[in-house]
């Protein structure tokens, strides 16, 4: 019997160690305009995927689940009229940012969130008004630290297994 609670332990020992195969991946995203019109105005979001469908070989797009973008006073997300889907991209499992453009006539500025080329040290923001005012500005991206469910549940189904070993051992 000690040896079936022993070994189940370092199975939810190692379930919890070991990264998810695929997972909801939520990112932050940030930048500032650093040329035309709107020079120096700040841009902020969030946005999240699952990777269940990601092959890791050449350009992959996976269609975002959820999206909240904040663009000098207005909020956008993934009900706002865009030109296409919101994507996130892949270069061989890379990820190098989102693609999504809003459409410039509805509000009066548009603007495209683009991806990078190998990752997202090259990805970009650029904007284009109905007045025709246009310019550009940079992306920076941050994985959000959050925990899968199910890993948090593996963690305490570990704990409490190991909690249980050492309660046993102690001598009555």
């Amino acid at each position: 019997m000690k040896s079936l609670i022993k070994k189940a332990a370092l199975v939810a020992l190692m379930a919890t160690v070991m990264p998810a195969q695929a997972a909801i991946q939520s990112w932050q995203v940030s930048g500032a305009v650093d040329s035309g019109h709107y020079n120096g105005t700040t841009y902020q979001g969030q946005f999240s995927f699952d990777d269940a469908g990601l092959l890791s070989s050449g350009t992959e797009l996976l269609n975002l689940s959820s999206l909240q973008f904040n663009f000098g006073s207005s909020l956008f997300n993934l009900g706002t009229p865009a030109l296409a889907d919101a994507t996130a991209v892949f270069q061989d499992g890379v990820f190098t940012g989102i693609e999504w453009s809003v459409d410039a006539t509805n509000p009066a500025i548009g603007f495209s969130l683009i991806a990078g080329w190998s990752d997202t040290t090259d990805a970009f923001f650029a904007y284009d008004t109905s007045l025709g005012l246009s310019g550009a500005g940079s992306l920076t991206y941050t994985l959000s630290a959050v925990p899968e469910p199910t890993q948090s549940g593996m963690i305490l189904i570990g704990l409490g297994l190991m909690g249980y070993i050492a309660a046993r051992r102690q001598p009555k």
